[in-house]
């Protein structure tokens, strides 16, 4: 009895202490931030930087710190960041109503609801199960091998990718596969699980890179190419000049995965078998199945034609959407219930505005500067290429301090690709470069992407050899990507 209460007496003390704890994991950084940031806004801007463009980068970077050290969720903070902005007109507006204009200005703007768009069609892949299907039925005709698990898987990530502007949506599609085959073939080589898991991680992201739709930060990285770099990417550009380099990845790095984590199955009958029952369980395709292929066809159609069609992206997507709507493959619970995309929208919308603003007032153009001569001086005489490969090797171990890679290219991508066009490489050269790069980052850290704690969640991996086989995902992948890319690029001529 009274050990019981003793133990019972603990309970509550624990409770408290975690609370406690968790508290002060917010507070501390929330606390830091603030300090800092007042701080700075009573210095002087740096030589060359006028007093707006400083308070606004201010403002920019704190919000940015404070997504990074988790202090809320990232819509919670972009809110925050945005009524501090409406508050102190950091960029000098003359009224409130100026100020608070300005912080909505890009809600309007069409590439963030492309994405929005995007993450409600590709619901339909989870919701009639297709995107599963695609998956089982490569299985079912490929699979006897673990290597050609891992190639089905990747291929499978793919296909759904075009629609699919959520990395961690795919991968709740075909890790799912992934773990019921490591189990299902042998439950006992924990390697096969961690080989299927790593693979699937890997293509995930190489398929972001194949296609502009196939990542939200690579339709966020379409916006700062125009502006900053005066660059104009449709799906079809995107797609001409990065899913060379991306489909080389997916055939170089599974093998990669496969010799540096060797797992003891080789030869996998029982994947086929497994796929062909599963697709036994889910029956003939279905009507909403099909109905979805037509809407997915049509928008790449659209997508790839838009100039002949006179149809802007966007438009494409909405048509896609309101197909989906009309055929009764979505219901609008469906639309209102996609969390993923209103979240999106909110914090989105509040950092490329605040990036923008920068743009506008020169800040970025100031700090691209600084790093260009630095750059310079430690790598004086190099070429253009030499350039290129040495600020992407910088740039890609930067996800090491970010938990997004939308937040990183909105971050960063501006600066370096101002500061590659100022050392002399093509404005489209630097941002195919940012594209990439930003993508490959992700397998880096357990924290680096959304995707990634779910995929650690199978239970194969620890964090550390979760970093350790990120690692070998995100440098061979890069290396593979600035190789093919500049050898591509200089063919077509942009070198």
């Amino acid at each position: 009895m009274n050990m019981s209460q003793n133990i019972t007496d603990k309970k509550p003390d624990k409770l408290e202490k975690d609370k406690n704890n968790f508290i002060a994991a917010k507070t501390i950084p929330a606390s830091f931030i603030v300090i800092v940031a007042a701080v700075l806004w009573q210095l002087e801007p740096p030589q060359g930087l006028e007093l707006t463009a400083y308070h606004t980068a201010i403002v920019f970077i704190g919000t940015i710190a404070a997504i990074v050290a988790n202090v809320l969720p990232t819509g919670a903070v972009a809110v925050i960041g945005l009524a501090v902005y409406a508050v102190l007109r950091p960029g000098g507006e003359a009224s409130a109503k100026v100020a608070i204009t300005s912080s909505l200005s890009h809600f309007d703007n069409s590439l963030i609801w492309l994405i929005i768009v995007a993450f409600m069609i590709a619901r339909a892949f989870s919701k009639t199960g297709l995107g599963r299907r695609i998956a089982l039925l490569l299985l079912s005709k490929f699979g006897q091998s673990s290597l050609r698990v891992a190639y089905c898987l990747g291929i499978a990530d793919f296909l759904i990718a075009p629609a699919t502007p959520s990395n961690t949506a795919r991968s709740a599609i075909v890790s799912p596969i992934a773990d019921s085959l490591a189990k299902t073939i042998n439950k006992s080589d924990t390697r096969l699980g961690k080989y299927f898991i790593s693979s699937v991680s890997a293509m995930n992201d190489a398929s972001a890179i194949g296609f502009q739709t196939g990542f939200a930060g690579n339709l966020a990285l379409v916006g700062i190419a125009s502006a900053v770099a005066g660059v104009t990417l449709t799906f079809a550009d995107w797609a001409f000049y990065l899913l060379l380099p991306a489909l080389v990845i997916l055939l170089v790095v599974p093998f990669v995965l496969y010799k540096v984590i060797s797992p003891e199955t080789k030869k996998t009958p029982e994947a086929p078998e497994f796929a062909r029952k599963e697709l036994g369980k889910m029956g003939a395709i279905s009507l909403a199945e099909w109905k979805l292929v037509g809407v997915f066809v049509g928008l790449i159609v659209m997508w790839v034609g838009g100039k002949t069609f006179g149809l802007h992206s966007t438009t494409s997507a909405f048509v896609g959407l309101s197909a989906l709507l009309v055929m009764g493959v979505l219901s609008w619970n469906d639309i209102k219930s996609e969390k993923g995309a209103w979240d999106t929208l909110i914090w989105f919308a509040v950092l490329m505005g605040m990036a923008s603003k920068l743009k506008t007032l020169g800040f970025t153009g100031w700090v691209a500067d600084i790093v260009s001569a630095a750059l310079s001086g430690g790598l004086e005489g190099a070429s253009s290429t030499m350039f290129l490969v040495a600020m992407m090797s910088f740039y890609l171990f930067t996800a090491y301090f970010f938990a997004s890679g939308t937040a990183k290219v909105v971050a960063l991508g501006p600066v370096i690709i101002g500061a590659l066009m100022t050392l002399g490489v093509s404005p489209l050269v630097a941002v195919l470069a940012v594209a990439g790069i930003t993508n490959l980052g992700c397998n880096l850290s357990t924290y680096s992407h959304a995707r990634n704690p779910l995929l650690i969640g199978y239970g194969y991996h620890t964090d550390s050899e979760w970093m350790k086989y990120g690692l070998v995902i995100s440098v061979v992948g890069a290396v593979l990507f600035m190789t093919v890319g500049i050898l591509w690029w200089s063919v077509l001529g942009l070198m």
